[in-house]
């Protein structure tokens, strides 16, 4: 990638520059947000499951792509069965860590690179890419549809996507 289209890319996706939600609204952090809403108890479950929930409710910031309820009821069952088993919990944590990004990814800052861009990426906390597109009248990361977002939270920004973002690797933790 040449450097400038590097710069735009690392000044446009990680602005610091926050879109509140529609209300205008701030929850304490991302979990707290997650429980109010009602609708994200599986993404819920999961952090519980692999100890990553704290995570979640410290400073940030983070910015999470949030897989709905209906997003995880459209999801491989057979994987996500496997994947909250206890000996699975590191392959769990991985896959958790596919939808959160350290930092802000800025909707308007995001829209603005799309213009100029077919693609954006920005690595996710565990280091696998998430590739913004436009796609189907909206923006996709990963081929999921941003259904809602961004939410404003003290501690980063919460946007709902309509998939679970499950890493293309075997469910085998590599030790």
């Amino acid at each position: 990638m040449p450097e400038s289209n590097r710069a735009l890319l690392l000044s446009a996706v990680l602005a610091l520059s926050v879109s509140a939600f529609a209300s205008g609204a701030s929850a304490a952090n991302i979990v707290e947000a997650a429980k109010a809403d009602g609708h994200f108890t599986k993404l819920l479950a999961a952090n519980e499951a692999a100890g990553t929930s704290g995570l979640l409710q410290g400073p940030g910031p983070f910015t999470v792509f949030a897989p709905n309820d209906d997003a995880f009821a459209k999801a491989p069952q057979t994987k996500l069965n496997k994947l909250m088993q206890p000996e699975m919990k590191t392959m769990l944590k991985v896959t958790l860590a596919n939808h959160v990004v350290t930092g802000f990814v800025d909707q308007a800052a995001l829209e603005k690179a799309l213009d100029q861009s077919d693609a954006v990426v920005v690595m996710a906390a565990n280091t696998m890419p998430l590739v913004f597109k436009r796609e189907g009248g909206g923006i996709t990361v990963n081929g999921a549809h941003v259904i809602r977002g961004p939410m404003k939270v003290d501690n980063g920004l919460v946007y709902v996507i309509d998939a679970v973002l499950i890493p293309a690797m075997p469910l085998q933790p590599h030790y």
